[in-house]
């Protein structure tokens, strides 16, 4: 009888010593990285974990259109399992730096040109302006693909429209307040995996 009660007591020991800055229940134990951001869409919160400890917390805002993306223009924030895929920045020392007038997503790219798809003006105050930061994630990846989702350019990034001081819904990005998505840019790299949970 003693043998059994002790080994019992020291489940109920080592459980009760748990961190308890732990994951959230949702969030599964896929395989543990040195850095990754998990963004849980419902509760308009951006977390960057690192080594399994939750190190900073962002207020973000999602899509206009909802959750779940499927088409290119239905506004939504796609679900799932991605990673950053470029970094663009007007003062960072680090990733591709935004110019005036000159910097732009197409097709999932950054590109340098005098032109191009009229929502995706990374020097513009609805990436930031002069506090632009910008972190495009690789949707559509292959699993979004092979389910026939189409839409580019989603990315976590500033946004200096604010309606009273509360973020805005974007067309299908993660919003941020400028200084937010500067700290956050200073803390990651290309590769970073990003959750996004409902």
């Amino acid at each position: 009888m003693i043998r059994w009660i002790l080994p019992c007591l020291c489940v109920v020991v080592c459980w009760t010593c748990a961190p308890t800055h732990a994951e959230p229940p949702q969030l599964p134990k896929l395989q543990v990285w040195d850095t990754h951001i998990a963004i849980h869409c419902s509760l308009n919160l951006l977390q960057v974990w690192r080594d399994g400890v939750l190190i900073r917390e962002f207020v973000v805002d999602t899509g206009k259109g909802g959750l779940g993306k499927k088409t290119e223009g239905d506004h939504k924030t796609p679900l799932g399992m991605y990673e950053i895929s470029w970094m663009a920045s007007r003062t960072s020392p680090h990733g591709l730096r935004i110019r005036e007038r000159t910097s732009w997503c197409k097709e999932n790219q950054f590109v340098y040109a005098r032109s191009g798809p009229s929502m995706e003006k990374l020097w513009s105050d609805a990436y930031g302006g002069n506090q632009a930061s910008v972190l495009s994630i690789n949707y559509p990846n292959a699993k979004d693909m092979e389910m026939g989702r189409t839409g580019d350019c989603i990315h976590i990034h500033a946004d200096k429209f604010h309606n009273g001081g509360v973020l805005r819904k974007s067309y299908g990005c993660i919003h941020m307040y400028p200084q937010d998505a500067s700290e956050l840019y200073s803390m990651v790299t290309i590769g970073v995996p990003v959750r996004i949970f409902p």
